[in-house]
Parts: structure tokens; sequence; C-alpha cells
């Protein structure tokens, strides 16, 4: 068996890196012969009605294999798997698709849940997010994660990369769909998170090892995105943007588009916004998104698992927006209950826009000592955090 493996596995390898033939061409030579089989022994007259003489002769040329075996073995000595239609471990919901991969590189797991409907979920945004949108990808992701539900991104700089660390911070499942080859870190700020989402999740790609990041390849890899989610979660986007191209795309897949609402005045809210005016689901909690896959959650069991939220101002706000209505009661119990009277007059100062150290200074009317002691001490118990140095956002 392992040696059967190992011929189709060398095939597709094959199939998939014949220098000059696409995605297109693949599936015109599929459709005319019915199996890789069948192309590799097909006679270069057959192949030139499909792709032509000089196409042909390329298909022809590589009959020796000779690049798809060392490829096999590069992959094996880097421990990369490869997933293609028919092989036991490619995701079934791809296959839905109108144009699903021909092969992925894997690195890591993948895991059967991806198979299961209601419980993928994917998350993308603007890579230049603000510390808004970011604390937001990330509390999603977690409670999302929390609840069971797997997080599918693309391992880009903001939303995407917070989304797979609130995942992987509740021991989450999670997968990166990359638009470069599966070795390449890119962008390289995320390199630890590459790491670790090898070990406790998994990160795929069309492209194969050394394959450099190109613009044209990451709209692509947005379809494979929406492909493996059933619902699609668009945390901060400008008007024109790759996130809405993922969004267009989920819904042709029939899939539900989810939108965190923004500021009007914000141009990365402009997209989010546009969305949910042209009927995407507006979601404010990461219970509006659990609901609407999987039905009413009992509010006792909501109220008791999210206790652990690291939150405590009544005013979670941007602005025009109140995101923490579902979170009232537990956050006025922290209130009531652990926080010291100076701790809740910071609280009254901070949101998810971060707040200069000098302003909440002023706000507070307090010595500057005892006021930077108060920040060091809600910073260490977890209660703020400086997504900027000197200024200061509560923790979600």
């Amino acid at each position: 068996m392992e040696e059967i493996n190992k011929e189709r596995d060398i095939l597709n390898l094959w199939f998939n890196n014949i220098e000059g033939i696409g995605a297109i061409l693949r599936r015109k030579l599929m459709a005319r012969f019915g199996s890789i089989e069948n192309i590799l022994s097909a006679s270069s007259n057959l192949l030139e009605e499909i792709v032509g003489a000089d196409k042909a002769a390329q298909i022809t040329a590589s009959h020796n294999m000779s690049y798809a075996h060392e490829l096999y073995e590069e992959l094996k000595e880097k421990k990369i798997g490869i997933v293609y239609p028919g092989a036991r471990d490619y995701p079934v919901k791809l296959l839905n698709m109108f144009d699903p991969p021909d092969i992925l590189y894997v690195k890591g797991i993948l895991s059967k849940k991806l198979n299961i409907y209601n419980m993928n979920i994917g998350v993308v945004g603007a890579r230049n997010a603000s510390v808004y949108g970011r604390e937001l990808a990330q509390l999603f992701g977690r409670e999302l994660a929390r609840e069971g539900i797997n997080i599918i991104s693309g391992l880009a700089l903001g939303i995407d990369g917070m989304s797979h660390r609130g995942a992987l911070y509740t021991g989450g499942y999670t997968v990166g769909v990359l638009g470069c080859g599966i070795d390449v870190i890119y962008p390289r700020e995320n390199a630890e998170l590459f790491f670790e989402m090898y070990k406790n999740g998994a990160v795929v790609s069309e492209y194969g090892p050394g394959v450099i990041p190109n613009p044209g390849y990451f709209p692509i890899r947005n379809r494979i995105i929406s492909g493996l989610s059933d619902g699609l979660l668009v945390v901060e986007a400008r008007k024109k943007s790759g996130s809405l191209i993922t969004a267009d795309l989920a819904l042709e897949q029939g899939k539900q588009v989810y939108a965190i609402p923004g500021r009007i005045t914000d141009k990365n809210s402009e997209g989010t916004n546009n969305l949910i005016r042209q009927g995407a689901m507006c979601v404010v909690t990461p219970k509006d998104i659990i609901e609407d896959l999987n039905g009413i959650v009992p509010e006792e069991k909501y109220k008791n698992e999210n206790k652990e939220l690291k939150t405590g101002n009544n005013e979670l706000h941007n602005d025009n927006i109140d995101l923490a209505d579902e979170f009232k009661d537990d956050i006025e119990a922290l209130n009531k209950n652990s926080l010291a009277p100076a701790e809740k007059m910071l609280y009254s100062c901070l949101s998810l826009e971060p707040t200069y150290i000098d302003d909440i200074i002023d706000k507070l009317r307090m010595s500057v000592s005892d006021t930077i002691s108060l920040l060091y001490n809600m910073e260490e118990k977890g209660l703020i955090k400086q997504p900027l140095k000197g200024y200061y956002i509560i923790s979600v």
C-alpha cells in the first residue's frame, strides 16, 4: 500500500508541476483522458489536439518524471505531505468548488473536522488592521475555537494572524492557507506563528517548496479559505480589498458572510459596513456566529463559559457601536467584585482604542508614579495591555 501511495503521489507531483501547464489545461487534459496515467501514456498527436504542439512537447519531455521523484524526496525530508482529489485526506468540501485545487501541500495535520459542516469559520480582514480590529479578531478566533469551531485564514499580518493566535491560545484547531510556497515563511513577522501552527494545526498551499510570494497568488488562494469554511467572518476591510473578494467567493459558494461593524469614518470599516448594507449578517459577539451555525445557545451555558473572559469595561465600544451588550453581566460582576476603586476609574478611561499614558494621567487626576504603578499592576493581571509602547487598551 505504501508503494502504491508513493506512486500516486509522484504521478500527481509530476502532473501538477509540468512547466507551462496550468490549472485550465490540466482540467482539459483530465476531461479528455480521465486519469493522469492515461495522460502519461497518450501519444503526442492526441496531446496536441488538447494543448497544442508546444505544450504537448513539454509534457512528453517530462515523461521520465525525474523532477517529481526529486520533489517527492524533498517533501519527505521536510515532512511536507500532499493531498489531491481522490486522496484519503483531501478535504471533501473543496470538491464542491467550481475550481478545487488539483494539489495541496500540507505542513501539519488536516483534521477530519474540516469535513464536518458548521464547524469551520474563515476569518479575513485588513493587513494594516487597527488595534480595535486586531483585538476583535483575536477575541472571535479564541471564543469560536473554545466552542470547537475551526478557524481558517490566510496567515497574513493583521486580522489573519490574530484570528489564528486566538484559536491557538485556547487550544483550538486552525488552518492557514498560503499564497506562496509551502516552506516559505511570509510575512517573516509571523515566523513564530507558522511554527506553532505546524504543531497544532496545519498550513496548506497550492504551491510547492521555494515558490516566492506573488500578488496574483493571494486572490487565488482566497477561494480555498472560503471553500474550507462554512461561513466567512470579515473583521475589517477597506472599500476595495482582497477580503471583499473572499466574501464574494463565499457567497458564490453558498456560504454565510458575517461582518463586524465599524465607525463610518474609518477607512478600514468601509468594506465591512458596505457588506452589512448588502445583506451580510452583522455580528457583535462570537455568540452571534455560534447561534447562526448551531441554533440558540442556552444562556446559562454561554454565560458560564464566558466567565473566563478578561474584560472589564462597561463601555467596550467603537464610538457608535457597543460591543459589550452580551457581556455586560460578566463585566459588571467583575467591576463590582474584583476591582479596586482606582482600577474601576482606570477602566472608565480605556476601550479597544489605544489611549496614550499622558491622557490617562490627565483623566485620572492621579500622580504620575501612582498612575504608572496602577497601569503596571493591571497589566500584570492581564486586565489591560499595551498594543504600542505607552498606549493602553483593555484586554478582551
